[in-house]
Protein backbone atom coordinates (compact mmCIF):
# COMPACT_ATOMS: atom_id res chain seq x y z
CA UNK A 1 0.00 0.00 0.00
CA UNK A 2 2.40 2.68 -1.17
CA UNK A 3 4.75 3.57 1.67
CA UNK A 4 2.91 1.47 4.27
CA UNK A 5 2.55 -2.20 5.18
CA UNK A 6 -0.72 -3.67 6.42
CA UNK A 7 -1.45 -6.45 8.88
CA UNK A 8 -3.53 -9.14 7.07
CA UNK A 9 -5.49 -9.91 10.28
CA UNK A 10 -7.10 -6.54 11.08
CA UNK A 11 -5.73 -4.25 8.37
CA UNK A 12 -3.69 -1.96 10.62
CA UNK A 13 -1.24 0.07 8.50
CA UNK A 14 2.30 1.08 9.50
CA UNK A 15 4.69 3.57 7.91
CA UNK A 16 8.44 2.95 7.30
CA UNK A 17 9.26 4.20 10.80
CA UNK A 18 6.94 1.61 12.39
CA UNK A 19 4.24 4.07 13.42
CA UNK A 20 0.63 2.99 12.94
CA UNK A 21 -1.12 5.30 10.46
CA UNK A 22 -4.53 3.64 10.18
CA UNK A 23 -6.76 1.32 12.19
CA UNK A 24 -9.80 0.48 10.01
CA UNK A 25 -11.95 -0.66 12.95
CA UNK A 26 -11.99 2.74 14.70
CA UNK A 27 -13.55 6.04 13.70
CA UNK A 28 -11.66 8.21 11.21
CA UNK A 29 -11.16 10.98 13.78
CA UNK A 30 -10.30 8.65 16.68
CA UNK A 31 -6.71 8.98 17.97
CA UNK A 32 -4.39 6.06 17.28
CA UNK A 33 -2.98 4.60 20.54
CA UNK A 34 0.64 5.54 21.18
CA UNK A 35 1.52 1.87 21.77
CA UNK A 36 0.33 1.03 18.25
CA UNK A 37 3.84 0.91 16.82
CA UNK A 38 6.25 -1.75 15.67
CA UNK A 39 10.04 -1.98 15.47
CA UNK A 40 11.51 -0.80 12.18
CA UNK A 41 15.07 -1.59 11.07
CA UNK A 42 17.57 0.10 8.72
CA UNK A 43 17.89 -1.59 5.32
CA UNK A 44 20.13 -1.34 2.27
CA UNK A 45 19.90 -3.05 -1.10
CA UNK A 46 23.12 -4.68 -2.31
CA UNK A 47 23.43 -7.33 -5.04
CA UNK A 48 19.62 -7.24 -5.40
CA UNK A 49 19.32 -8.46 -1.80
CA UNK A 50 17.84 -6.46 1.06
CA UNK A 51 20.29 -6.29 3.98
CA UNK A 52 18.65 -5.56 7.33
CA UNK A 53 20.41 -4.33 10.46
CA UNK A 54 18.58 -6.15 13.23
CA UNK A 55 19.57 -4.05 16.20
CA UNK A 56 19.19 -0.74 17.96
CA UNK A 57 22.55 0.91 17.32
CA UNK A 58 22.43 4.58 16.30
CA UNK A 59 23.46 5.39 12.76
CA UNK A 60 26.96 6.57 13.68
CA UNK A 61 27.74 3.17 15.26
CA UNK A 62 26.14 0.91 12.66
CA UNK A 63 28.72 -0.76 10.41
CA UNK A 64 28.09 -0.78 6.67
CA UNK A 65 27.13 -4.10 5.05
CA UNK A 66 30.12 -5.93 3.52
CA UNK A 67 30.70 -5.64 -0.22
CA UNK A 68 32.73 -8.69 -1.17
CA UNK A 69 31.53 -9.24 -4.76
CA UNK A 70 32.65 -6.38 -7.06
CA UNK A 71 32.32 -8.82 -10.00
CA UNK A 72 28.52 -8.51 -9.65
CA UNK A 73 28.66 -5.14 -11.41
CA UNK A 74 31.09 -6.30 -14.13
CA UNK A 75 28.41 -7.82 -16.32
CA UNK A 76 30.40 -7.69 -19.56
CA UNK A 77 33.08 -10.07 -18.30
CA UNK A 78 31.36 -11.93 -15.44
CA UNK A 79 28.13 -13.93 -15.42
CA UNK A 80 26.33 -14.30 -12.07
CA UNK A 81 23.84 -16.97 -10.98
CA UNK A 82 21.94 -17.03 -7.69
CA UNK A 83 20.37 -19.63 -5.47
CA UNK A 84 18.75 -19.99 -2.03
CA UNK A 85 19.00 -23.11 0.10
CA UNK A 86 17.93 -24.16 3.58
CA UNK A 87 20.15 -26.41 5.65
CA UNK A 88 19.37 -28.35 8.85
CA UNK A 89 22.39 -26.78 10.52
CA UNK A 90 23.18 -24.07 13.04
CA UNK A 91 24.27 -20.83 11.32
CA UNK A 92 27.61 -20.69 13.10
CA UNK A 93 28.46 -24.32 12.36
CA UNK A 94 27.37 -23.84 8.73
CA UNK A 95 29.61 -20.79 8.27
CA UNK A 96 32.64 -22.41 9.88
CA UNK A 97 32.25 -25.30 7.45
CA UNK A 98 32.49 -22.82 4.55
CA UNK A 99 35.72 -21.38 5.98
CA UNK A 100 37.25 -24.83 6.51
CA UNK A 101 39.70 -25.67 3.70
CA UNK A 102 40.92 -28.93 5.26
CA UNK A 103 37.66 -30.80 4.58
CA UNK A 104 37.70 -30.21 0.81
CA UNK A 105 39.88 -33.23 0.07
CA UNK A 106 37.52 -35.59 1.86
CA UNK A 107 34.02 -34.23 1.26
CA UNK A 108 33.90 -32.78 -2.26
CA UNK A 109 34.10 -35.10 -5.25
CA UNK A 110 34.76 -32.59 -8.05
CA UNK A 111 37.31 -30.24 -6.49
CA UNK A 112 38.87 -32.16 -3.59
CA UNK A 113 42.24 -33.89 -3.93
CA UNK A 114 43.07 -36.66 -1.48
CA UNK A 115 46.45 -37.00 -3.14
CA UNK A 116 47.65 -34.00 -1.14
CA UNK A 117 45.24 -32.87 1.60
CA UNK A 118 47.76 -30.65 3.39
CA UNK A 119 46.63 -27.04 3.90
CA UNK A 120 49.67 -24.84 3.37
CA UNK A 121 50.13 -22.42 6.28
CA UNK A 122 49.81 -18.83 5.10
CA UNK A 123 49.39 -15.57 7.01
CA UNK A 124 45.82 -14.55 7.71
CA UNK A 125 45.11 -10.87 7.20
CA UNK A 126 42.52 -9.32 9.51
CA UNK A 127 39.95 -7.11 7.85
CA UNK A 128 37.17 -5.03 9.45
CA UNK A 129 34.90 -7.65 11.06
CA UNK A 130 36.62 -10.56 9.34
CA UNK A 131 39.75 -11.95 7.71
CA UNK A 132 41.13 -13.12 4.39
CA UNK A 133 43.83 -15.44 3.10
CA UNK A 134 45.20 -16.86 -0.14
CA UNK A 135 46.27 -20.49 -0.47
CA UNK A 136 47.51 -22.85 -3.13
CA UNK A 137 46.21 -26.41 -3.13
CA UNK A 138 46.88 -29.41 -5.28
CA UNK A 139 44.50 -29.37 -8.22
CA UNK A 140 42.08 -32.28 -8.64
CA UNK A 141 42.53 -34.68 -11.52
CA UNK A 142 41.14 -33.49 -14.85
CA UNK A 143 38.82 -36.52 -14.83
CA UNK A 144 37.03 -35.09 -11.77
CA UNK A 145 35.74 -32.16 -13.82
CA UNK A 146 32.87 -32.40 -16.29
CA UNK A 147 30.81 -30.16 -18.54
CA UNK A 148 32.15 -26.86 -19.82
CA UNK A 149 34.64 -26.53 -16.95
CA UNK A 150 35.90 -30.02 -17.71
CA UNK A 151 36.52 -28.98 -21.32
CA UNK A 152 38.39 -25.87 -20.25
CA UNK A 153 40.49 -27.81 -17.71
CA UNK A 154 41.13 -31.02 -19.64
CA UNK A 155 44.89 -30.62 -19.26
CA UNK A 156 46.26 -31.80 -15.92
CA UNK A 157 47.17 -28.98 -13.52
CA UNK A 158 49.48 -28.87 -10.53
CA UNK A 159 47.92 -26.14 -8.40
CA UNK A 160 44.74 -24.13 -7.87
CA UNK A 161 44.92 -20.77 -6.12
CA UNK A 162 42.06 -20.05 -3.71
CA UNK A 163 41.31 -16.73 -2.02
CA UNK A 164 38.96 -16.83 0.96
CA UNK A 165 37.44 -13.90 2.86
CA UNK A 166 34.67 -13.62 5.43
CA UNK A 167 32.81 -10.97 7.39
CA UNK A 168 30.97 -11.69 10.61
CA UNK A 169 28.57 -8.93 9.54
CA UNK A 170 25.86 -10.63 7.54
CA UNK A 171 27.58 -13.97 8.23
CA UNK A 172 28.99 -13.96 4.70
CA UNK A 173 32.05 -15.12 2.84
CA UNK A 174 33.75 -15.03 -0.57
CA UNK A 175 35.51 -18.06 -2.09
CA UNK A 176 37.55 -17.29 -5.22
CA UNK A 177 39.39 -20.18 -6.92
CA UNK A 178 41.61 -19.40 -9.92
CA UNK A 179 41.86 -22.63 -11.90
CA UNK A 180 44.51 -21.27 -14.24
CA UNK A 181 45.52 -17.72 -15.23
CA UNK A 182 42.46 -15.89 -16.53
CA UNK A 183 39.99 -18.63 -15.56
CA UNK A 184 38.22 -17.99 -12.28
CA UNK A 185 34.94 -17.99 -10.39
CA UNK A 186 33.70 -16.38 -7.17
CA UNK A 187 31.09 -17.76 -4.80
CA UNK A 188 29.60 -15.26 -2.37
CA UNK A 189 27.21 -16.52 0.29
CA UNK A 190 25.31 -14.93 3.18
CA UNK A 191 23.61 -17.00 5.87
CA UNK A 192 20.49 -16.08 7.83
CA UNK A 193 19.51 -18.10 10.93
CA UNK A 194 15.94 -19.41 10.71
CA UNK A 195 16.14 -21.00 14.14
CA UNK A 196 18.90 -22.50 16.26
CA UNK A 197 19.23 -25.57 14.01
CA UNK A 198 18.15 -24.27 10.60
CA UNK A 199 19.94 -21.84 8.28
CA UNK A 200 18.95 -20.18 5.01
CA UNK A 201 21.85 -19.36 2.74
CA UNK A 202 21.65 -16.86 -0.11
CA UNK A 203 24.30 -17.49 -2.74
CA UNK A 204 25.75 -15.77 -5.79
CA UNK A 205 28.32 -17.32 -8.08
CA UNK A 206 30.15 -15.23 -10.67
CA UNK A 207 32.29 -16.76 -13.43
CA UNK A 208 34.50 -15.24 -16.11
CA UNK A 209 34.26 -18.25 -18.43
CA UNK A 210 31.35 -19.63 -20.47
CA UNK A 211 29.34 -16.52 -19.60
CA UNK A 212 26.50 -17.38 -21.97
CA UNK A 213 23.17 -17.95 -20.13
CA UNK A 214 22.85 -21.51 -21.45
CA UNK A 215 25.64 -22.57 -19.08
CA UNK A 216 23.85 -21.28 -15.97
CA UNK A 217 22.03 -24.48 -15.07
CA UNK A 218 25.19 -26.54 -15.19
CA UNK A 219 26.91 -24.19 -12.75
CA UNK A 220 23.85 -24.12 -10.46
CA UNK A 221 23.75 -27.92 -10.44
CA UNK A 222 27.44 -28.04 -9.52
CA UNK A 223 26.91 -25.56 -6.72
CA UNK A 224 23.88 -27.44 -5.41
CA UNK A 225 25.81 -30.73 -5.42
CA UNK A 226 28.69 -29.18 -3.44
CA UNK A 227 26.34 -27.70 -0.84
CA UNK A 228 24.57 -31.03 -0.42
CA UNK A 229 27.94 -32.68 0.20
CA UNK A 230 28.56 -30.14 2.97
CA UNK A 231 25.08 -30.57 4.45
CA UNK A 232 25.55 -34.33 4.47
CA UNK A 233 28.36 -33.80 6.98
CA UNK A 234 27.55 -30.65 8.93
CA UNK A 235 23.98 -31.70 9.76
CA UNK A 236 25.41 -34.57 11.84
CA UNK A 237 28.21 -32.68 13.60
CA UNK A 238 27.88 -32.39 17.38
CA UNK A 239 27.45 -30.34 19.38
CA UNK A 240 24.74 -29.08 17.06
CA UNK A 241 24.77 -25.51 18.38
CA UNK A 242 27.65 -23.07 18.29
CA UNK A 243 29.92 -21.50 19.04
CA UNK A 244 31.79 -24.38 20.62
CA UNK A 245 34.25 -23.48 23.38
CA UNK A 246 37.83 -23.79 22.16
CA UNK A 247 38.68 -26.04 25.09
CA UNK A 248 36.14 -28.59 23.84
CA UNK A 249 37.82 -29.13 20.48
CA UNK A 250 41.28 -29.75 19.10
CA UNK A 251 42.05 -27.16 16.42
CA UNK A 252 45.23 -27.02 14.34
CA UNK A 253 46.98 -24.38 12.23
CA UNK A 254 44.85 -25.24 9.20
CA UNK A 255 41.75 -24.18 11.18
CA UNK A 256 42.83 -20.55 11.64
CA UNK A 257 40.03 -19.02 9.57
CA UNK A 258 37.38 -20.87 11.57
CA UNK A 259 39.15 -19.87 14.80
CA UNK A 260 39.22 -16.21 13.77
CA UNK A 261 35.51 -16.29 12.92
CA UNK A 262 34.70 -17.96 16.23
CA UNK A 263 36.75 -15.41 18.18
CA UNK A 264 34.68 -12.62 16.60
CA UNK A 265 31.44 -14.43 17.44
CA UNK A 266 32.55 -14.75 21.07
CA UNK A 267 33.39 -11.03 21.09
CA UNK A 268 29.88 -10.19 19.92
CA UNK A 269 28.39 -12.51 22.56
CA UNK A 270 30.45 -10.76 25.25
CA UNK A 271 29.05 -7.44 23.99
CA UNK A 272 25.54 -8.77 24.60
CA UNK A 273 24.42 -9.54 21.05
CA UNK A 274 23.43 -13.19 21.50
CA UNK A 275 19.71 -13.89 21.93
CA UNK A 276 18.93 -16.12 24.90
CA UNK A 277 17.42 -18.86 22.74
CA UNK A 278 16.59 -21.15 25.66
CA UNK A 279 14.57 -18.45 27.46
CA UNK A 280 12.73 -17.49 24.27
CA UNK A 281 11.88 -21.14 23.61
CA UNK A 282 10.60 -21.69 27.13
CA UNK A 283 8.23 -18.74 26.83
CA UNK A 284 7.38 -19.16 23.14
CA UNK A 285 3.73 -20.05 23.64
CA UNK A 286 3.02 -17.28 26.16
CA UNK A 287 5.24 -14.33 25.25
CA UNK A 288 6.40 -12.43 22.17
CA UNK A 289 9.90 -10.97 22.14
CA UNK A 290 11.18 -8.49 19.56
CA UNK A 291 14.69 -7.53 18.49
CA UNK A 292 15.06 -3.90 19.61
CA UNK A 293 15.21 -1.26 16.88
CA UNK A 294 16.91 2.18 16.83
CA UNK A 295 13.55 3.83 17.68
CA UNK A 296 13.25 1.66 20.80
CA UNK A 297 16.67 2.84 22.00
CA UNK A 298 15.57 6.48 21.61
CA UNK A 299 12.34 5.81 23.51
CA UNK A 300 12.26 2.48 25.38
CA UNK A 301 8.75 3.05 26.77
CA UNK A 302 5.34 2.31 25.33
CA UNK A 303 6.07 -0.87 23.34
CA UNK A 304 3.60 -3.75 23.29
CA UNK A 305 6.30 -6.43 23.30
CA UNK A 306 9.54 -6.69 25.27
CA UNK A 307 12.99 -6.62 23.71
CA UNK A 308 14.39 -10.13 23.38
CA UNK A 309 16.58 -11.32 26.25
CA UNK A 310 20.31 -11.79 25.67
CA UNK A 311 22.71 -14.29 27.22
CA UNK A 312 24.91 -11.46 28.53
CA UNK A 313 24.11 -7.85 29.40
CA UNK A 314 24.16 -5.44 26.49
CA UNK A 315 27.07 -3.04 26.87
CA UNK A 316 28.00 -0.14 24.64
CA UNK A 317 31.56 -0.52 25.91
CA UNK A 318 31.74 -4.04 24.46
CA UNK A 319 30.45 -2.95 21.07
CA UNK A 320 32.69 0.14 21.05
CA UNK A 321 35.68 -2.12 21.67
CA UNK A 322 34.67 -4.29 18.73
CA UNK A 323 34.35 -1.17 16.57
CA UNK A 324 37.82 -0.03 17.61
CA UNK A 325 39.25 -3.43 16.74
CA UNK A 326 37.54 -3.36 13.34
CA UNK A 327 38.79 0.15 12.56
CA UNK A 328 42.41 -0.73 13.33
CA UNK A 329 42.66 -4.33 12.10
CA UNK A 330 42.74 -3.90 8.33
CA UNK A 331 46.02 -5.12 6.88
CA UNK A 332 47.30 -6.58 10.16
CA UNK A 333 48.33 -10.20 9.98
CA UNK A 334 46.93 -12.45 12.70
CA UNK A 335 49.39 -14.01 15.10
Amino acid sequence: MGETVACPFHGWQFDPSGNCTKIPSIAEDAPIPKRAKIDSYPTEEIYDWVWVFLGDLPEDKRPAPPRLLPEFEQTETWRTTRMVIEAPANWQKFEENSLDTAHLAFVHATFGSRLDPKAVSVPIVRTPYGARLKREKTAPKASQKSGVLGELLKEEREKTTVELEFSVLGVCHRINPTFRPGLSQVTFSATTPIDAKTSRQFGLQARNYAIEPEHDQERLTGRWNAINEDIGVISFVRPALGPTAFRDEVLVRADEMESTFRHLVFRMIDAGWEIDHEKVQREWDRKVYVIPSPARRLDPTGWAHEACPTTKPRTDDGWDALLRDANTSSGVAAE
